[in-house]
């Protein structure tokens, strides 16, 4: 049963690597300064595998907005990690709360970067962006090696042996599969 258990794992995680994990509220109303926020007049949010926009990102068709994108990063080992924001117009990245990248204000396209010690685990973080006074309209944050995109934690809880693949196992139990 064990070997039907890691064979599931082996086919779900993959999935759950390219599932949309990042959450993207857009606004019509933002701050033309750091990256945007406070915003106002709710638009509509989406999800996405990533933070990698390119010209023209006008999403929902809007032209100047605000843009909140959050989520979660597992990072494979303790050390110091290096994260670039690339944007046009301001944008701003946020780990656990703590300022680690600002490429904030009126501007063209533009690159900042900033460094972090982070322990090995889950994390969380929040992009801040805004796009205004006309294209192009892109952002992007590349994450260093060792770091990726992951499910919120509640969501990769489903994977133990009491979420998903408990209940799996259970199944398999009471059944004889081929």
């Amino acid at each position: 049963m064990k070997k039907w258990i890691v064979l599931m794992a082996l086919v779900l995680l993959p999935a759950l690597a390219q599932a949309d994990v990042v959450n993207v509220n857009v606004y019509s109303g933002f701050v033309a300064a750091g990256g945007g926020a406070p915003y106002s007049g709710f638009v509509g949010s989406f999800t996405s595998p990533d933070i990698n926009f390119a010209n023209p990102f006008l999403p929902f068709g809007q032209v100047n907005f605000g843009a909140d994108m959050t989520g979660f990063l597992n990072v494979a080992s303790d050390g110091s990690y290096t994260f670039n924001l690339t944007s046009d117009d301001g944008s701003l990245l946020y780990i656990d709360g703590s300022l680690i990248v600002d490429d904030s204000g009126i501007h063209g396209p533009a690159s900042a970067s900033g460094s972090v010690a982070l322990t090995a685990g889950v994390h969380s973080f929040e992009v801040q962006y805004f796009e205004c006074c006309g294209l192009p309209a892109q952002i992007q944050l590349t994450l260093p090696g060792g770091v990726n995109y992951v499910p919120e934690p509640g969501v990769l809880t489903l994977l133990g042996s009491t979420g998903l693949l408990g209940i799996v196992g259970s199944f398999r139990k009471k059944f004889t599969l081929l």
